[in-house]
């Protein structure tokens, strides 16, 4: 069936943002003429999804894990403000399908949505599902993931396994690798938030790293971006090495020789599809610690290295990644492995699915 109006949703990160704005350059390429509406929350999902050409709707959300009684007298604030405004949103735009990307400001619209009997999806990006996620995966219709539902959170006949849908800039990236010449060029990154930890083992090691000719091109986040180039400053190193946040990350992917990252599902992802050498340290504070059981799903396939975050030292990352820069082969075979563990065709798969969820 061809769709023509859509409700994407979602909010928080980049992490369940990137994956919803994918799946919406597949509809429009697929369904020539389709409207999409994208809902989420009060945070960066609505200036991201304006700056793809979508129309936004914001709505009110709040996350609840952790929070004790405050976070459920929060959460039932925002739900008893946010059902109605998304009900009424979904009935004036009519969709032919709802998909909801994980995350509270996701819950709505696709509540709304199954209320109203309008088909209805989620996707879930991490080897453990986010409780929005876990909570709508018993009323949608159909549930599409990045990775096996190993502790059976879902009913098994909803789930299709389809990867995670990265950005067509990634997936020319991995164009633009093959045949590169290679160097000493890595990539760091700490998500769309920076990583405060991963910020610091790069600045305690910044003189090895320069003794050894290693360039970096470092991602810090809008909160420590100051203090982490006034410290390569301070080092003596290029502090244009140091960026708030990299707009053209296909470019840098499609450069460097290896990435240093955490292990949200969409770096990951990106990391695979753009075929990059990676060292993962993965956020332990993450809900049930699903960074780790990303980061291990690329690590037990050779794809990549894992330092825990309790073990992270600049001394040790620096060693970490000076053997690997010294081991061609290893690359080579790093980034085969991660190029297998890639799908590609993850934006495609979920886009068909919901084609077929609406016939």
């Amino acid at each position: 069936m061809i769709l023509n109006r859509v409700i994407l949703t979602t909010g928080g990160t980049g992490g369940h943002i990137f994956p919803a704005l994918a799946t919406a350059t597949e509809l429009t390429l697929r369904n020539k003429g389709v409207d999409i509406l994208f809902m989420g929350g009060p945070g960066v999902e609505g200036d991201m999804a304006r700056k793809h050409g979508l129309r936004f709707l914001e709505l009110p959300a709040s996350g609840i894990m952790g929070r004790g009684i405050p976070g459920v007298l929060s959460g039932l604030g925002w739900l008893g403000t946010g059902v109605p405004k998304a009900l009424a949103a979904v009935w004036g735009f009519k969709p032919d399908a709802v998909i909801g990307f994980g995350g509270y400001a996701g819950f709505c619209p696709v509540l709304a949505a199954r209320i109203l009997g309008i088909p209805t999806a989620i996707h879930e990006q991490n080897s453990v599902p986010g409780v929005a996620n876990k909570m709508l995966g018993k009323v949608v219709k159909r549930i599409f993931l990045s990775f096996p539902d190993r502790l059976r959170v879902f009913p098994a006949h909803k789930t299709y396994l389809t990867g995670n849908p990265v950005r067509q800039e990634i997936l020319q990236a991995a164009k633009r690798r093959r045949g590169r010449a290679t160097g000493r060029r890595v990539l760091v990154l700490g998500g769309s938030q920076g990583a405060r930890p991963v910020n610091d083992a790069i600045i305690e090691a910044l003189p090895r790293f320069m003794e050894a000719g290693i360039r970096l091109v470092h991602q810090a986040g809008r909160t420590d971006y100051v203090r982490v180039r006034a410290a390569y400053e301070a080092a003596g190193a290029d502090p244009a090495q140091v960026r708030e946040f990299i707009e053209d990350i296909g470019a840098e992917y499609a450069l460097c020789d290896l990435a240093v990252c955490r292990a949200g599902a969409s770096t990951v992802f990106e990391i695979a599809a753009a075929g990059v050498p990676a060292i993962f340290v993965p956020f332990p504070q993450a809900t049930h610690d699903h960074q780790t059981m990303n980061a291990k799903a690329m690590a037990d396939l050779g794809a990549a290295e894992l330092i825990p975050q309790p073990a992270l030292t600049g001394e040790g990352l620096f060693r970490a990644v000076n053997r690997l820069l010294g081991d061609a082969e290893r690359l080579s075979a790093m980034e085969e492995a991660a190029r297998g563990f890639a799908k590609p065709a993850a934006a495609a798969d979920i886009v068909a699915g919901l084609e077929g969820l609406a016939a």
